[in-house]
């Protein structure tokens, strides 16, 4: 009885998970080499010696290096994991928690809300977001597509928060 109480209580927390629309394994393989790549050639250009060592060399070869090395540093940036974001709903303690997923399967608690703060959700294929009275932004969640707006709403109704 133990375990379907908490499978229930579990299976009802559980509002949307963001995936985070990830880039495919070769594009992140292309984009670590490439990055790298960039970021070798733009320190190696100061190897490379000039035929005179004018102030418009210079200047010249200090902007290429700069933008390689930026381009390679926001090529790398593509490959690495971004943190997801996670609502729910605790009926019991009648609060909304906000949870942030982080590498290798642990959660952090970025936000808690109480239901008496939420005046109005606004949910759409894009977005959920959670209003306070004054309509200030308390939390807002990407959603991805129609399903996963459906599935927010069939939460939120669950929770007696959004109308019928």
């Amino acid at each position: 009885m133990v375990a379907l109480t908490n499978f229930m209580e579990e299976t009802r927390s559980r509002v949307a998970t963001v995936e985070g629309k990830g880039h495919s394994m070769p594009i992140r393989a292309a984009s670590v080499i490439f990055g790298f790549g960039f970021i070798w050639a733009g320190t190696g250009i100061w190897l490379v010696p000039g035929l005179d060592m004018t102030p418009n060399v210079l200047l010249a070869k200090m902007g290429l290096s700069i933008l390689m090395v930026t381009a390679g540093v926001g090529m790398t940036q593509i490959a690495t994991e971004k943190p997801r974001m996670e609502l729910h709903f605790d009926a019991r303690n009648r609060q909304l928690l906000v949870y942030e997923l982080l590498p290798r399967g642990r959660k952090h608690v970025t936000r808690s809300i109480n239901y008496e703060d939420i005046a109005r959700v606004d949910v759409t294929d894009t977005l959920l977001q959670v209003k306070d009275d004054h309509g200030r932004e308390l939390v807002s969640m990407p959603l991805d597509g129609p399903h996963a707006r459906l599935d927010a709403i069939a939460q939120l109704r669950s929770q007696a928060i959004f109308p019928a």
